[in-house]
């Protein structure tokens, strides 16, 4: 279902997080550094710093970049962006970048990561195993496509067996050399989050 149309109904429904700190931003290997240069418009931004393709913006504003968003937060949030965005450069030895947004009334917040190079498989809890065998676990994961991203969705086991919305949500998209991935923990499903991540590649001229 289309964030724009359905954003609002689950943004009254979701927790506040608690910080970035809480989001697994665990970034897959990386496998290469050069685009492919498979379009014009790829490699027209084949040299941009990963920090100036983040957009202002997400869905025509339904989601905000926090540092514009809150004043009295965005020291903080200009903080932590900065560290994330070290951090995963220093450790994966290539260009990185770190956003966070939220919905104008601040229920919904997504991390975004977006680093030079293109990732394979990326696995956050190990591989996936059959659902009954996971019955008696208090969590259960999905993985699914949707486009060109794939996202690992991780439910509570008795809300996935009330067809419940999944508590954390990320979605991966390789375009133009670049990795995007997008974070959420709680508002979003999956065609939401994968939304996000299209977004963001299109805006920042990778697809």
């Amino acid at each position: 279902m289309p964030l724009r149309s359905t954003l609002v109904g689950a943004a009254s429904g979701a927790a506040l997080l608690a910080g970035v700190v809480g989001f697994a931003v665990g970034l897959p290997e990386v496998t290469g550094d050069e685009p492919d240069g498979g379009g014009t418009e790829q490699s027209d931004v084949s040299g941009t710093p990963a920090t100036d393709l983040l957009p202002e913006d997400l869905l025509d504003g339904a989601l905000v970049r926090y540092t514009s968003l809150n004043q009295e937060l965005a020291p903080l949030f200009e903080d932590v962006e900065a560290y994330g965005g070290e951090q995963l450069t220093d450790s994966f030895d290539t260009d990185s970048a770190v956003g966070v947004y939220a919905t104008p009334d601040e229920q919904v917040r997504v991390a975004v990561t977006i680093y030079n190079g293109e990732s394979g498989l990326f696995i956050q809890t190990g591989p996936p195993v059959p659902p009954e065998m996971s019955a008696n676990s208090e969590t259960q994961g999905e993985y699914v496509r949707h486009g060109d991203a794939v996202c690992f969705a991780q439910y509570q086991s008795q809300a996935k067996a009330e067809g419940g919305p999944p508590f954390q949500v990320q979605c991966q998209l390789v375009a133009g050399g670049r990795t995007i991935n997008v974070y959420e923990a709680g508002g979003l499903d999956t065609q939401q989050t994968a939304d996000l991540a299209a977004d963001v590649a299109t805006q920042a001229g990778l697809s």
